[in-house]
């Protein structure tokens, strides 16, 4: 995205589009409201349209002169951060990708001749999304040198986007590097491309082992996946309140990206997975257990939401460490310690705190406990009969003939005999 930029004073309008544009210029101290369908504003939003067709169709065929061509070449700022934007575009495997103006949110800059807009982003990455994310922007347009066009003059507007976090994808931020293997997409930047071969194996080894351990589950959207690795906190930052956990201090992320950000009820697009820049250079064993962890509640998708943290997380780590040998399964530092003090199961106070790296492991192992109890398919059926936020204590024991406390304890119980002595 470009940089928002303030429009001082009133640019001479040419004749053409003064013409076309005659009946908005209306003797008030305040500009119009945004209008709908029916009045003069119809013909702004067709030249804008027009605008982000050209846009559109550049992206799509990698043709940079229609896109460069949809932008105000007076603002060599504009247009260089645009180039690394439409760089970054390229290289995505785009299936679909179209603009669309929200013809009702046009707003005229008041003392010139320009015009916010709400732009939708319909973009679906193909074998990675079920369907086309559909995004927002705001963009400001202004009247081309020879006033036969609208062209983009802003990408930005901060205090809009402020308003509408998780709006912006890594490509939006800064340059990207893309790189592909059998399943999946990564996005990485200079400083982490280095690491590429490494997360690229790891998740292609992992789709495997997690589909090979919980199948195909019902309500999940997963096709190949989109890995995000990248130095710049910047996204992430627009991701507050949308992730389990504080994004800062997790190693990995699972980030469900919705059909339309302004219309849960539509779902979810796919499941995108981040690794913290800081885990990268990390043995195999470890960077291919933390990301199968994500990959698993990537492929559960909306299976189970709403079920308690101990659940979702604890099988996440149970199949993670599935294919790795007993002995290289090990525990946080302070997990034994931790686990001694568990009296019922954990909850998001004990996930949000200090020692959650140690609630994972008696999470996980509450999950072991289960599925060597009950069978591995058990640890399903409880996070189906879980989901939607239903009461734990009643579940719990109508399907396992136990309390949560109990439970616990012989999760716990469990962890102590396998890794005391």
């Amino acid at each position: 995205m470009s940089t928002a930029r303030a429009r001082g004073g009133t640019r001479r309008l040419v004749p053409a589009l003064a013409l076309l544009l005659l009946p908005l210029t209306a003797c008030s101290d305040d500009p119009p409201p945004p209008a709908s369908s029916g009045t003069g504003y119809d013909d702004v939003s067709s030249l804008m349209q027009r605008a982000l067709d050209r846009r559109a169709r550049g992206l799509r065929t990698h043709d940079v002169a229609p896109f460069r061509r949809s932008l105000d070449p007076a603002d060599p700022g504009l247009v260089a951060e645009q180039q690394t934007y439409f760089d970054n575009l390229v290289q995505l495997p785009a299936g679909e990708l179209r603009y669309e103006v929200a013809a009702d949110t046009i707003t005229p800059v008041e003392g010139t001749d320009d015009y916010w807009a709400e732009v939708v982003l319909v973009l679906g990455l193909d074998g990675y999304d079920t369907v086309p994310a559909r995004t927002r922007d705001r963009f400001l347009f202004t009247p081309s040198r020879d006033g036969r066009r609208l062209v983009i003059t802003s990408t930005t507007d901060h205090a809009w986007e402020t308003a509408h976090p998780g709006n912006v994808q890594p490509w939006d931020l800064g340059p990207v590097r893309v790189r592909q293997a059998a399943g999946v997409l990564g996005i990485f930047d200079d400083t982490t491309v280095r690491y590429a071969d490494a997360v690229l194996d790891a998740a292609s080894a992992g789709r495997y082992d997690v589909r090979s351990t919980i199948g195909d589950t019902v309500g999940s959207v997963a096709t190949g996946v989109v890995v995000y690795a990248l130095r710049d906190p910047a996204f992430l930052r627009g991701l507050t309140d949308q992730t389990v956990g504080d994004p800062d201090r997790a190693d990995g992320l699972t980030i469900a990206v919705p059909v339309d950000g302004t219309d849960a009820g539509q779902g979810v697009a796919s499941y995108r997975i981040f690794l913290n820049p800081r885990v990268l250079d990390q043995q195999a064993g470890v960077l291919g257990r933390l990301v199968r962890h994500e990959l698993t509640h990537a492929t559960l998708g909306a299976r189970g939401r709403g079920a308690p943290l101990w659940l979702s997380e604890g099988i996440a780590e149970y199949v993670s460490v599935r294919p790795m040998p007993p002995t290289r399964r090990r525990l946080p530092a302070r997990a034994l310690d931790v686990a001694a003090t568990a009296t019922t199961l954990p909850g998001a106070t004990q996930f949000g705190g200090p020692d959650a790296e140690a609630w994972y492991a008696v999470s996980w192992w509450v999950c072991e406990y289960i599925a060597g109890t009950y069978g591995p398919p058990m640890l399903l059926t409880l996070l189906d009969r879980l989901a939607d936020g239903v009461d734990q204590a009643e579940v719990v024991a109508d399907v396992l003939g136990v309390t949560p406390a109990q439970l616990a304890q012989r999760g716990v119980g469990l962890m102590e005999r396998t890794y005391s002595g």
